[in-house]
């Protein structure tokens, strides 16, 4: 229990396919582990350690917006908190995914005679990986505010698949486009314990971030391109943008204690 309450590519050939299948295993096995850790040191963490779940929104601003006006990146994130004994600090780690832009298209183009309308789906989106400094003022009430800092990097990718129909697995899929970049969040909020204020809290926060210029990409910002001559498969035609990620990301959080 926090103290105050308890106290690039420029053009890329469409080629290879993967399966789906390792990364769900893999996915499953890395969640079934952690299950297992945290379960596994429950009987020690008494009210220490937090998970929190958080649904973020970030409104481009600043350069970002000149250079992307009206961006949107929505997102969604799991973090762990340890809180600090005797003290009103909190650190932790914050892992967040961000789906800002998809593309549909039915093309009969795609490959060398191809009789048939195949759908090409194509998703920008970012994965957050952030440490999390929290400080919490001593003041006391049923409403406590708190200084948030964070820092860390994010992967900005984009990807592509090939499916026959909606509902088929893709035939091909790719990732096409990633870059690294360093970034910054900063604000505060208020935390809202539950009516019993041992099982958790709700949040409300306002973070602005800011990161190192990077390139990214938009909806419509890569174009497919079939071959003129009709002697090999069409290509991708990137448009990348240049820009410092800088967001106002208002969040709502549900915290609860391990």
């Amino acid at each position: 229990m926090p103290f105050v309450t308890r106290f690039m590519l420029k053009k890329v050939i469409l080629s290879g396919s993967s399966s789906l299948l390792p990364r769900r295993v893999f996915g499953f096995t890395s969640l079934l582990l952690v299950g297992l850790f945290i379960g596994g040191l429950r009987p020690l963490l008494a009210q220490d350690f937090l998970v929190q779940v958080e649904s973020r929104v970030g409104f481009a601003t600043g350069e970002l917006q000149r250079e992307a006006p009206g961006l949107v990146m929505p997102e969604l994130s799991v973090g762990f908190l340890y809180q600090l004994p005797e003290l009103p600090l909190e650190l932790g780690v914050r892992i967040g995914y961000s789906l800002y832009g998809s593309k549909l298209e039915e093309r009969n183009d795609l490959f060398l005679n191809q009789l048939e309308d195949l759908r090409l789906r194509r998703l920008n989106y970012t994965w957050n990986y952030m440490g999390v400094f929290r400080f919490f003022p001593q003041v006391y009430g049923k409403v406590f505010p708190f200084v948030e800092v964070q820092a860390g990097f994010i992967r900005i990718a984009s990807s592509y698949a090939i499916r026959e129909t909606a509902f088929d697995e893709p035939f091909e899929r790719q990732r096409d486009f990633g870059t690294w970049t360093q970034a910054f969040q900063g604000g505060g909020g208020l935390m809202i314990p539950f009516k019993d204020p041992s099982i958790g809290n709700i949040e409300v926060k306002l973070l602005y971030q800011n990161t190192a210029r990077t390139d990214f990409l938009r909806r419509g910002d890569v174009l497919f391109l079939p071959d003129p001559d009709g002697e090999r498969n069409g290509i991708f035609d990137f448009n990348t943008r240049r820009s410092a990620l800088q967001l106002f990301v208002p969040t709502v959080a549900l915290s609860f204690y391990l």
